[in-house]
């Protein structure tokens, strides 16, 4: 049996057990506390700091952006020349109004809006022009039909009738009030109305902020002056380098041949243009130029184009340029797979490999290829499809790439990577091209 003294011992023992834990409990629930209570403070709004980096030109950064932006993605670098000529401006917005906090991983952001104010950009629509009222979401895809953001070019760049544009430089899936949320702590929040017997009552009243939902810890933010719509406009172009100049046969006519024309067939259709009198400036070759399609294999298939080097010179003898359809998944049948396939990311589209472009090495393999079999021999430009949606087919966004940027990212800024490769491919030979890309974002204006 226990003796007493022993029980008397086991008991104080208890009773100091009881008392550590209670110390370490309380000592967490501070800490607890502590956490929420910097949480809470984080979550709050905050008034952002703006400083000015050009002539009319302001930036901004809320919490901790992205390394991979749409500015870093096309390299866009501002014409600061043409900018200065624009001349100095006032900042065009109370710094007040402009509110930011972060939540839940998220970026949350509002700007002010008066009344009757109109608002134009988002990028690529097709059936509206102004978008006040409108939710978007601005993710790159085909388009469906509907001005909801999901575009071939979706631009979470807009420019206001007042003169100022707001950009928010994130390579993510953007999604927009533009003046349809009414806050009730707003000092212009609409009084309610009885829809019984109201006619003045809407189903949308009156909202005095665009807000933007960001699904990240953070952003950049520039805002861009007037006093013109126009002028805030070209800040903005200028900003992102300021445009391109295309060749002119680029800008003539152009005549796309059936995907299993020959090289023979190619040129009789360009002998009947001109037998015709009809004016032809470049023919576009279906993705049937090359071996396989869709998967490609970026090689020219022998049977149809035995000697492309040839045809080439025929087309430019007689003033005809050519363009190369194409889309940027990658064949296991291609010369370049091997060397690039560790460098694609998990998913494949129609059993082609999607190579991460954000890598400068997977981007070398692929012009690599694109130059030694076709630009060397006088191919003129590409037209690059496919890069933008559906996401049936598309890669999803739970992909994972090697860069460690996300699907989300490589889908926002695909079409321009493409774009940016491209281009420069055809600069570094100081030869322009005219390409097509079916994807494009923010900062691809020089390209």
């Amino acid at each position: 049996m226990q003796s007493r003294q022993s029980f008397r011992k086991n008991q104080i023992n208890q009773k100091k057990i009881n008392m550590l834990v209670k110390f370490i409990f309380n000592k967490a629930a501070t800490l607890l506390a502590i956490v929420l209570l910097l949480l809470s403070q984080a979550a709050k709004s905050q008034n952002p700091v703006w400083e000015e980096v050009a002539p009319g030109v302001w930036k901004t950064a809320v919490g901790i952006p992205d390394k991979y932006n749409l500015l870093t993605a096309s390299g866009a670098q501002p014409n600061t020349e043409a900018l200065a000529k624009l001349g100095g401006a006032t900042f065009p917005l109370s710094t007040g109004d402009i509110v930011a906090h972060i939540s839940g991983g998220r970026t949350f952001l509002r700007f002010p809006l008066v009344k009757e104010e109109q608002l134009y950009g988002f990028g690529l629509n097709f059936k509206t022009v102004q978008q006040r009222g409108k939710i978007l979401q601005l993710h790159v895809d085909h388009y469906g039909g509907v001005d909801n953001g999901r575009t071939h070019a979706p631009v979470p760049f807009y420019v206001s009738n007042l003169g100022y544009g707001v950009f928010v430089n994130s390579a993510r899936y953007i999604t927009v009030y533009a003046g349809t949320g009414v806050r009730k702590e707003s000092p212009n929040a609409p009084a309610p109305r009885d829809r019984n017997t109201d006619k003045k009552w809407s189903s949308q009243p009156y909202s005095d902020a665009v807000e933007m939902v960001v699904p990240t810890t953070g952003t950049e933010i520039y805002l861009f002056a007037g006093p013109t719509p126009l002028d805030a406009v070209r800040r903005f172009n200028l900003f992102n380098g300021g445009g391109c100049l295309p060749p002119r046969w680029g800008l003539g006519f152009t005549q796309r041949v059936k995907s299993l024309y020959t090289a023979d067939q190619v040129v009789e259709e360009a002998k009947a243009f001109a037998e015709k009198g009809y004016p032809l400036d470049f023919i576009g070759l279906e993705p049937g130029w090359q071996s396989k399609s869709y998967p490609c294999t970026f090689k020219w298939d022998k049977t149809r184009f035995p000697d492309p080097a040839g045809f080439v010179k025929t087309m430019k003898e007689m003033g005809i340029r050519l363009n190369l359809w194409t889309n940027p998944y990658i064949s296991p049948e291609s010369p370049m797979f091997q060397n690039i396939k560790p460098l694609t990311g998990s998913h494949t589209v129609w059993g082609g490999y999607v190579a991460d472009l954000t890598l400068p090495v997977a981007q070398k393999i692929m012009v690599g290829q694109m130059e030694k079999d076709q630009v060397s021999l006088g191919i003129s430009g590409y037209k690059i499809d496919e890069c933008d949606g559906y996401d049936r087919w598309l890669w999803p966004d739970v992909a994972r790439f090697p860069s460690g940027n996300s699907a989300e990212q490589l889908r926002q800024t695909y079409g321009v990577l493409l774009q940016k490769m491209t281009s420069d491919l055809y600069r570094q030979k100081n030869s322009r091209t005219f390409g097509l890309v079916r994807a494009s974002n923010a900062g691809s204006a020089t390209l």
